[in-house]
């Protein structure tokens, strides 16, 4: 897979995971549970009779779940977040206060500023308007424990004739419950948040515990696994730590010994170790497997590749990758 495709994959895989559907009351009740990995406590909600169409965490590291429940109209999101210092009421207040002064216009109806199951709860409805909107009942809802905030956004839209009912009840589907031990999957999507940003010093950590986890217990799907040596790799080279690197691609070719891109990835760490002979070695591994397996997808050209400039300049490290961008035959 091309580097340039690794952090939309990386990203759609932390951020998204689609549900196969609503789940029926008949079948009990559907619970989704929601923590921080270093959290001790969890947001446990039953989302019976919606559909889970995010269940992840944001790039920034906001753990973030998105349902809906298409038959009566309703949209749920719930959002965690991390804050230095502690999550009060007050914090709450004022976040409610300022999404009021910058969210709501004049013709705001029936606005409900209220407190219900631990929540600040901040309660509104945009009407119909001329531009087709159909009429929108809007609840915001926020807590605060430790130094985590949960914020919770439930709306519904609403035809002319339908009866008007508080989305306040919903709000007791919501609990807070001791957080479970965190999976590999955790510790990955943890990992991802900050990889994405760049900050490979805070990743590494998650992505080596999902690793140890992985190798106890294997549960990643394939691609997932994949991803995770890819970038916990990668977060070593740039960090400068090549010996982990290198052991974590030697890691992954023993399982995939065909991978061109842990190939190309070896190479990149062995030129941050300044030795040319493993990395032209590496480098030809590389594009060997790849027309070997006759791809679509294409390699990184070398040439243009900033950690393989230091061998540029040589003559025999140049043909090479000269010859690696011809076309196969």
């Amino acid at each position: 897979m091309p580097l340039s495709t690794k952090p939309f994959l990386a990203f759609a895989l932390i951020l998204t995971l689609v549900a196969g559907g609503p789940a029926a009351a008949e079948d009990g009740p559907q619970l989704v549970t929601l923590a921080l990995i270093d959290t001790p406590w969890a947001m446990r909600l039953d989302v019976t009779g919606f559909h889970v169409q995010v269940d992840g965490v944001k790039p920034d590291g906001r753990r973030y779940l998105l349902a809906t429940d298409e038959v009566h109209s309703i949209q749920l999101s719930v959002t965690l977040e991390t804050v230095t210092g502690h999550a009060t009421e007050q914090g709450c207040l004022l976040h409610l206060e300022r999404v009021a002064k910058t969210t709501l216009s004049s013709a705001t109806q029936g606005l409900v500023r209220d407190s219900l199951h631990h929540f600040s709860v901040l309660e509104y409805v945009r009407p119909a308007n001329d531009a087709g909107q159909a009429e929108q009942h809007h609840l915001l809802a926020c807590t605060g424990k430790d130094d985590v905030y949960a914020d919770v956004h439930l709306s519904q839209t609403r035809s002319p004739g339908d009866e008007t009912a508080s989305l306040q009840p919903l709000l007791h589907r919501l609990t807070i419950v001791g957080a479970p031990t965190p999976s590999s999957l955790d510790h990955f999507r943890a990992g991802s948040a900050p990889y994405l940003l760049g900050r490979f010093t805070l990743a590494i950590p998650h992505y080596e515990q999902a690793l140890l986890l992985e190798q106890a217990n294997p549960t990643l799907d394939r691609p997932l696994w994949q991803l995770l040596v890819h970038h916990l790799g990668t977060a070593y080279g740039r960090t400068g730590n090549f010996g982990q690197a290198k052991a974590t691609f030697d890691y992954g070719l023993s399982k995939e010994p065909a991978n061109p891109m842990w190939h190309y990835e070896l190479a990149r760490t062995y030129a941050g170790m300044n030795d040319r002979e493993k990395t032209m070695h590496s480098l030809g591994a590389a594009f060997f497997y790849h027309h070997d397996r006759r791809s679509d997808e294409r390699m990184p050209d070398p040439r243009q590749d900033v950690a393989f400039a230091r061998f540029m300049l040589d003559p025999a490290f140049r043909r090479l990758a000269e010859s690696l961008m011809q076309p196969a035959i």
